[in-house]
């Protein structure tokens, strides 16, 4: 199946790619969308003006600051089990069962919070975590409370996790779990590192690699060079383009001769490659990342971007190379919305909330965006089939339904929620 990225409004901020792309054995496409609702614009005009106390990264009172309590909300909705892999303490999330019984499910989600690399997961996370298991069948989701910088910079904290995380990942395997490694900002940064990296090294033949990435408006250049970061910097109610350069500073604040996995030089062979621990190591920074190592096991990269976020420009730069290079991948693109927009989906914001009639992940039912008219349905909102519609004829198909001409599966999302979770049930 061939999907062509659109050519995205003109919004505040940045410009999207508007580079055409398609490709009879590549399956990617870019739902642009772009506005704001009336209580997500007051929201953003009252946090901008304090933003520099919204990253502030808070004094961690515990001992352990990776050891978490759940909150209660989750709790509630969810049972969590916690453990610890490797000196890493993840916590299994699965629905609520009367007494506590253990199931087996199909699908796992290994997730990575964000926060900057140095705190903790937030009460948003456990929502959004807990939400995200309660709305796709047969799943359970791992949080990953990982090792935090400053005290565990990168080259301490990467091959840790990268050695919970193979651990985890062979259980998955052994159980016939399909994985899907997840995280948002810094989390997505990880997420993305994590999997590039240790699939060139693992045995693909004994541990099944993960089935997908998602990338959750995601850190993915830690130079943050990008020209267009310092426009965007004036309309990003909470990050600023030094923020991000003093959270980077601490994930990776210096460089370190020996590649602590092999053991071999700074500089490798294989693609100049730098394995130094700077920005310029493909295990910090995943632009610099060797994605044909997705092509050739069938990851596909999902993600979403805003253009409200200093992080935007970059993770686009990544979405669009991910694309040329052939890699499969489902992407949400908003213009006005912020960094994170999706985990403000427990504000009930419009454009983050699920709708009461989202039952059904795979046809979330009327979109206001979208014209009723042409549709074959009137109920539901019609979408045009992007590989059979030509200028001579329409191929209508309902969301959630194949075309029945190229057999192409279309999908329609509402809000960032389901979108994301449309990305997971791909």
């Amino acid at each position: 199946m061939a999907t062509q990225t659109v050519n995205p409004p003109t919004v505040d901020g940045y410009r999207d790619s508007d580079d055409e792309f398609s490709s009879d054995d590549q399956e990617f496409h870019v739902d642009e969308r772009s506005g704001r609702s009336w209580p997500t614009k007051i929201l953003h005009n009252v946090i901008q003006p304090i933003k520099p106390k919204l990253v502030e990264i808070r004094k961690v009172s515990s001992a352990d600051p990776t050891r978490c309590k759940p909150s209660r909300g989750a709790r509630k909705r969810c049972d969590v089990q916690e453990n610890k892999v490797e000196g890493i303490w993840t916590y299994d999330m699965t629905p609520k069962t009367s007494g506590g019984e253990k199931k087996s499910y199909s699908r796992r989600i290994l997730y990575f919070a964000g926060g900057g690399w140095q705190a903790p997961p937030s009460g948003q996370h456990w929502t959004f975590c807990a939400e995200m298991i309660n709305r796709l069948q047969d799943t359970r989701l791992t949080l990953v409370s990982y090792p935090l910088a400053p005290k565990d910079p990168v080259q301490d904290a990467f091959p840790a996790i990268c050695k919970t995380y193979n651990v985890l990942l062979k259980e998955s395997s052994d159980l016939g779990e399909r994985v899907i490694v997840a995280g948002d900002s810094s989390g997505g940064n990880i997420a993305l590192c994590l999997v590039t990296w240790t699939m060139r090294h693992q045995d693909v033949q004994a541990v099944r690699p993960p089935s997908a990435i998602l990338a959750i408006t995601a850190t993915t250049d830690l130079r943050h060079n990008h020209p267009d970061i310092k426009k965007v910097d004036k309309v990003d109610p909470i990050l600023s383009e030094s923020s991000i350069n003093d959270t980077a500073g601490a994930w990776a604040p210096g460089h370190s001769d020996v590649n602590q996995q092999n053991g071999t030089s700074k500089e490798t062979t294989d693609r100049n490659e730098k394995l130094n621990w700077s920005a310029d190591d493909p295990r910090v920074s995943p632009i610099h990342a060797d994605l044909g190592v997705c092509i050739r096991n069938n990851v596909k990269i999902h993600g979403i971007t805003a253009s409200h976020d200093v992080l935007g420009p970059e993770a686009v730069e990544f979405r669009e190379r991910c694309r040329k290079e052939g890699i499969d991948g489902e992407w949400l693109s908003w213009g006005d919305q912020m960094h994170c927009f999706p985990l403000a989906y427990k504000y009930g914001l419009k454009e983050n909330s699920a709708s009461h009639r989202l039952h059904n992940i795979d046809m979330p039912g009327r979109d206001p965006g979208i014209s009723y008219g042409s549709s074959p349905d009137a109920k539901m909102p019609g979408v045009l089939c992007p590989k059979c519609t030509t200028t001579e004829k329409q191929v209508w198909v309902m969301p959630g339904h194949s075309c029945p001409y190229c057999g192409n599966l279309t999908r329609l999302s509402k809000n960032s929620t389901v979108s994301t979770f449309n990305m997971v049930e791909r």
